[in-house]
């Protein structure tokens, strides 16, 4: 049984789609984040945190509305 047994790491050869791929959605990721970060770039730290914590209350509550619907609905 090899459950327990370590496995052994070695050279994983990446496709170039692979490659392509992953380079894509990271420059799509950064330009994402640069274009963020000038939108906030005037805001002060408190602002940020208040903005951060009106997210989490937003989709965490949005959440929470849908996993208690699911399981009324059970």
């Amino acid at each position: 049984m090899s459950l327990f047994r370590k496995r052994k790491t070695g050279n994983r050869v990446e496709s170039a789609f692979s490659v392509q791929l992953r380079w894509s959605v990271e420059r799509k990721q950064r330009k994402a984040a640069a274009y963020l970060s000038r939108k906030t770039q005037y805001w002060n730290r408190s602002s940020k945190i208040i903005a951060l914590a009106l997210f989490c209350l937003l989709f965490g509550g949005c959440c929470l509305l849908l996993l208690l619907n699911a399981i009324i609905h059970f």
